[in-house]
């Protein structure tokens, strides 16, 4: 027998083997199924958590009252300057000082001339007595005697107006002195040594925040801002992510036409932390209430509304029609749909069918740790 017949026998009784078994080769894609239906894939559980309906804003914080110190001289050096931006200072205190050399030779000089006043007006009410005594007994005539009256009311009106000039220069000088009007902190300094004085500066030459109390100036919604009033608490979170309590000192009576937003100051106890222009966000009360939840990945959105893959006993994938409430941050409220503690798929809800079977991989993070989710009036969003 040849070598190529007994390879023809050969592969003949193989042949004949493999239908004798009645065994086929399994097909790729059956095996390619059979590991997509038992993929592992995150689950997390239908959880209650505290809901909050509570109102959130968010704004700049601002000097509650704001003091302005500038000069009504003109023309004058500066000297000295005593404090810089974040100085305390208290009511009266001297901030800067005015070269005043001229203006006390001024003084001087106008205090001479009332001097000279003073005595030239004396001179002129002798004069008059002298002329009422001779018109009395008939040695001067009458015009001799209205001369000597108009010539000593001259001299005292000129004595007033010499006097005026005086006072005037000594007010300026006590102005030579910028002194604070309120005790607080320095905000601003806007004056050197050597600058020149001048009342249209369009800067202040210091800003003080009164008492050093700055609060947050919150914009609101119109529709939230009825739902607050003057005295409710808020807590406000800083950009350090410290919280300090406040409450609701001013509500704008107005709301702006363009963004419809309305004003709320937030009244802060006094912090030296706190920097007027920072951004800060305010809650304001709210009761809490207990709603099951679920991540907001876990909801698939189709044709016929919002859907659950939900897990039986035997890691069977069904599909679950529900109807949803109130989204907030990472969360979403089940209104209608499975119980608490139901098993549902966590993510990847779209690549897996109704049906299928799975190897769960429970997410403890988002049912252990059920802590409170706060409802934002402002960033709330309700999805139907």
């Amino acid at each position: 027998m040849t070598s190529r017949t007994m390879m023809l026998a050969g592969v003949g009784l193989a042949a004949l083997a493999l239908n004798s078994c009645g065994q086929k080769p399994a097909p790729a894609e059956t095996l390619e199924s059979k590991q997509q239906t038992t993929q592992s894939t995150r689950v997390t559980r239908v959880a209650a958590r505290d809901l909050s309906d509570s109102v959130v804003a968010k704004g700049r914080l601002v000097v509650r009252e704001e003091a302005s110190v500038g000069t009504e001289l003109s023309g004058y050096r500066v000297r000295s300057v005593y404090v810089d931006e974040g100085d305390k200072v208290k009511q009266g205190q001297a901030l800067a000082q005015l070269d005043d050399t001229l203006l006390q030779a001024q003084i001087a000089q106008a205090e001479a001339s009332l001097a000279q006043q003073k005595a030239n007006a004396e001179f002129k009410r002798s004069q008059l007595t002298r002329a009422e005594n001779l018109a009395q007994a008939g040695a001067t005539s009458t015009a001799a005697l209205e001369q000597s009256r108009m010539e000593a009311a001259s001299a005292d009106a000129a004595l007033l107006a010499s006097q005026a000039g005086v006072n005037e220069m000594k007010v300026r000088q006590s102005r030579m002195t910028l002194r604070a009007p309120v005790a607080g902190m320095i905000l601003q300094r806007a004056i050197r040594p050597g600058d020149i004085s001048s009342p249209a500066a369009q800067t202040p030459y210091f800003r003080i925040a009164r008492d050093g109390l700055i609060e947050l100036d919150a914009e609101l919604p119109d529709a939230a801002l009825s739902e607050i009033k003057e005295g409710d608490p808020a807590s406000v979170v800083l950009p350090t992510g410290e919280t300090i309590s406040g409450k609701v000192r001013f509500i704008s009576p107005r709301v702006d036409q363009n963004t419809s937003l309305g004003h709320a100051r937030i009244e802060l106890p006094y912090n030296a932390d706190l920097r007027p222009g920072s951004f800060a966000e305010a809650q304001f009360g709210g009761s809490a209430r207990s709603v099951l939840t679920v991540p907001a990945s876990a909801v698939r959105y189709e044709a016929g509304g919002p859907v659950l893959m939900v897990l039986d006993n035997s890691n069977t994938v069904h599909r679950t029609p529900v109807k949803l409430g109130e989204r907030v941050g990472d969360f979403v409220q089940i209104v209608e749909g499975p119980a608490a503690g139901v098993m549902v798929l966590a993510i990847g809800a779209s690549f897996t069918l109704d049906g299928d079977v799975i190897t769960p991989i429970e997410d403890k993070a988002g049912t252990e740790n059920a802590a409170d989710v706060t409802a934002s009036t402002t960033t709330g969003v309700k999805t139907q």
